[in-house]
């Protein structure tokens, strides 16, 4: 991307291209929200300041000190080579006035957040709170708030004139408005819960539903249990006897003689 390139498309462009690389952990869509907390996705008039400045630089406004800190560390020096490798930059000639093309920035900004090793959060608040702690803390002039993230990125969410929201997700706002889904939920406006289990959705012995602490899971038929209801224990045989079979029923059956709880089509093997 060209320097001073700006603007929602060329931040989810740029975010994109990193998360297909591969080369860092799921960052559950704080890298996009930061762009746009930091400097509204580049169209703030501070964006692109002078890159001696101790203040942040670029989309991402990174600051002299967390910059150069990304320098010295050697387990984010190990990163090098795949940004070299993915991205054709040669990350130990970066500099800061580099800042300016939005692939530079974004990169530095991960490479910032993959120094901690603080899980990152997949929801709003605590991504909230994670921004404040660990990337809008190092310079003086770092004012932002908590209360601050959730509004700015509470716009990237809300209705526009050409949609009608994204409930767990962002919207691009400089063009379509296309939902950027969060990790667990799918479809055009983000409200459908995806509990990520292929090749079938909760391997059909189930629906992806929203449990008790608001988070998409698998709620299985039957006996079968497990993230994706893809086990199912075995049939106990108990009593008189009382039935229970593999796909849930149950029987009671008062007799004499040999009784089998399954048989192959295909041999002669059976549990009985």
């Amino acid at each position: 991307t060209a320097e001073n390139a700006a603007g929602g498309e060329i931040v989810e462009e740029t975010v994109r291209r990193i998360q297909e690389s591969k080369i860092f952990p799921d960052d559950h869509g704080l890298l996009r929200k930061i762009a746009y907390v930091e400097s509204k996705d580049g169209t703030d008039k501070n964006t692109f300041r002078d890159p001696s400045s101790e203040a942040g630089v670029g989309i991402w406004q990174m600051d002299k000190v967390a910059f150069e800190d990304l320098k010295k560390q050697d387990f984010i020096k190990k990163k090098y080579a795949d940004i070299k490798k993915h991205f054709g930059i040669d990350w130990n000639t970066v500099q800061r006035k580099d800042l300016n093309k939005p692939i530079n920035a974004a990169l530095a900004a991960r490479l910032h957040l993959f120094r901690f090793s603080a899980p990152i959060p997949k929801h709003d608040k605590g991504q909230a709170e994670y921004w404040k702690e660990y990337y809008n803390s190092n310079h003086p002039n770092a004012k932002g708030t908590v209360d601050g993230f959730l509004k700015d990125i509470k716009s990237l969410k809300e209705p526009s004139s050409q949609d009608e929201g994204c409930k767990h997700g962002l919207r691009n706002p400089s063009k379509n408005c296309k939902c950027l889904c969060e990790p667990g939920y799918k479809g055009e406006k983000c409200d459908l819960p995806d509990c990520g289990c292929q090749p079938s959705p909760c391997s059909g012995n189930g629906y992806c539903g929203i449990s008790d602490d608001g988070e998409p899971r698998c709620v299985c038929g039957g006996r079968w249990e497990g993230d994706c209801c893809e086990t199912c224990p075995p049939a106990p045989i108990f009593g008189d006897p009382h039935i229970l079979t593999i796909d849930g029923f149950e029987f009671d059956f008062f007799g004499i003689g040999t009784f089998w709880s399954c048989v192959s089509r295909a041999n002669d093997f059976g549990v009985d």
